[in-house]
């Protein structure tokens, strides 16, 4: 039994690296964005540099001698190109997060609309989950490694974690003649993957309200692989009786 100190303090640490490593993250991101911004990567004509590349393309290899385009606009009263505007700076996720951040830097936070600052924010966030998704993942997992190696706590959800289909244990219980309880606990070494019907299930004579576990072939499903069957390769690995109280 680990005290409360030692939990404690383990719990401490393990906040003490996600903190660590969401500030480091953050700072790399910010560092990252600053750096395009230097290098005239993003925030070089607002919001809608996405757009106004769309438009040159579109101008350049699909010309509109007609006035089409301008007449979809007047039909649509502005609905068409302004679908195309907003759509293509959803998706242009880091040039919003540059010009905001660059207002941002120059006006201060305080200009930002409550708007912006939910777009923003919502924009940080999207990056930050994928950058911090793989570090979370390092960081919980060295904590289970440690726990279970020298720390001696979390073997089950260590053993969760790996998502193993072998070695499962499982408990049955079971009431005797004289009213006590046995309790047995089963395990299985290798779980099949693959399984069939079986034939002799259907060809079992049944009798009405039988329960399964009375019948010689109690399951309509056996291993593809005989040697794998559960039914050969189950053990019991603990057996007690709880003595009925009078």
């Amino acid at each position: 039994m680990v005290s409360w100190k030692k939990r404690l303090l383990i719990g401490i640490l393990h906040v003490s690296a996600h903190l660590a490593a969401a500030l480091i993250l953050m700072l790399l991101m910010e560092l990252g964005v600053e750096i395009c911004i230097r290098h005239k990567l993003l925030a070089t004509s607002g919001y809608h540099t996405l757009y106004q590349w769309y438009q040159s393309v579109e101008s350049e290899h699909f010309p509109d001698p007609t006035g089409l385009r301008e007449r979809i606009e007047q039909w649509t009263f502005g609905l068409y190109p302004a679908c195309i505007k907003y759509l293509m700076s959803g998706f242009d996720v880091p040039e919003v997060m540059a010009v905001t951040r660059s207002n941002i830097c120059k006006n201060g936070i305080d200009s930002l609309s409550r708007g912006g600052a939910v777009i923003y924010y919502a924009s940080v966030f999207l990056y930050f989950w994928v950058l911090s998704t793989p570090v979370v993942s390092l960081i919980l997992g060295s904590y289970l490694y440690i726990s279970i190696n020298w720390l001696h706590i979390h073997f089950d959800e260590a053993f969760s974690s790996l998502r193993i289909a072998n070695y499962k244990s499982f408990t049955r219980f079971h009431i005797n003649t004289k009213g006590d309880l046995e309790v047995f606990t089963l395990a299985v070494d290798k779980v099949p993957k693959e399984w069939k019907l079986d034939p002799n299930w259907d060809g079992e004579s049944k009798q009405p309200q039988e329960p399964s576990y009375l019948q010689k072939f109690p399951s309509k499903w056996r291993a593809k692989a005989p040697q794998q069957d559960p039914v050969n390769t189950v053990r019991i690995i603990d057996h007690f009786v709880i003595e009925q109280k009078e």
